[in-house]
């Protein structure tokens, strides 16, 4: 997978940053993308997001500047004990040296579907709503824009799941960092010139 997430994609990935990072937190980055991507072959299923652990990376407290850094340009989502590494490569990396797969992959024993195959799962997940609305006080009227708006970008990057229970996982890594992209500009309601209720 070196030779596909190569010079260029790391330099485009750092141009379209959310926020300017510092060279240390540059150079955590690489390392954690080089270490988890060394070993892995040129498949569309190893080139998908992916998560570290904190004991991944000895003493953590060394590295929670950096990463709160990564973090912050949108890299990264730090969670409880684990750091997921958004797929930020996707849509720089050259696809044609990636080994052709089928929309539906099988790899290693574990089957890989899209967002598209878990969608209505995602928007009918009634546990999904109720810990967003609870969590992050979010109205539950407007978490479906939220869930369409991360199976679009999902789709866009191509990312494939294992099973429901990662795609969950990940919406939960995206979802507190990407609140604030829900359209606060709404359609607004025709109001009616005759008064009702007092109104």
């Amino acid at each position: 997978m070196l030779k596909v997430i190569n010079l260029y994609v790391i330099d485009r990935i750092f141009m379209e940053c959310d926020s300017k990072i510092s060279p240390k937190a540059k150079m955590l980055y690489i390392n954690c993308l080089t270490h988890h991507f060394k070993e892995k072959s040129p498949l569309v299923s190893n080139a998908v997001a992916f998560e570290m652990f904190e004991e991944d990376f000895g003493d953590f407290s060394r590295f929670r500047v950096p990463m709160q850094e990564l973090h912050k340009a949108g890299l990264i989502e730090i969670g409880v004990n684990k750091i997921a590494f958004n797929n930020t490569w996707g849509k720089h990396i050259d696809r044609s040296q990636l080994e052709k797969v089928n929309a539906m992959e099988y790899v290693a024993g574990f089957s890989f579907n899209g967002i598209e195959h878990f969608k209505a799962d995602l928007i009918n997940n009634n546990s999904i709503i109720e810990l967003a609305s609870m969590k992050y006080s979010i109205k539950k009227e407007d978490l479906p824009a939220l869930i369409e708006l991360f199976i679009a970008e999902q789709k866009t990057f191509d990312k494939k799941y294992s099973g429901f229970s990662d795609c969950i996982k990940h919406f939960t890594y995206w979802l507190p960092n990407n609140i604030k992209k829900l359209t606060t500009q709404t359609p607004t309601t025709v109001k009616s010139k005759g008064k009702i209720l007092g109104i």
